[in-house]
């Protein structure tokens, strides 16, 4: 089994349809930036302040705010990806926000693994104050 890289596995949970590598590491980081701290009754620190934070007006103290909580929270539950650029993007004409991003990949980071490694960017996703859905 030695060269064979371990790509994580999972379903989608919109479609039931099976996820792997990058497309199952998108929905991760949507379900943990889409989550509330204290909303999971047996893993109470899981997820993000996200949704605090975008009930506010947009300045750029509560930007800068956004981005250190998105990428924290990603580096606390997410091995597998380490974040290196974020931006702030309006999505719609009516200015819906919007989170560009992109990083280095790390397909067995979930193993302590960080030999392998490949640059990812993700297509932008909404911010809501429902959190953020990928």
């Amino acid at each position: 089994m030695a060269g064979v890289v371990r790509y994580r596995n999972g379903f989608n949970s919109q479609t039931g349809e099976r996820l792997q590598g990058a497309a199952h590491l998108a929905q991760s980081l949507g379900k943990i930036w889409g989550t509330r701290l204290d909303e999971r009754a047996m893993l109470l620190a899981f997820g993000s302040d996200l949704r605090s934070l975008l009930s506010e007006d947009l300045t750029p103290s509560i930007a800068l705010l956004i981005y250190n909580e998105l990428v924290a929270s990603a580096a606390r539950w997410e091995p597998e990806y380490s974040i290196t650029q974020l931006q702030l993007v309006s999505l719609t004409e009516g200015g819906m926000l919007g989170l560009r991003h992109g990083g280095i990949y790390y397909p067995e980071g979930r193993f302590g693994n960080y030999d392998l490694a490949a640059a990812l960017t993700l297509p932008p996703i909404p911010l809501t104050t429902k959190g953020a859905s990928a």
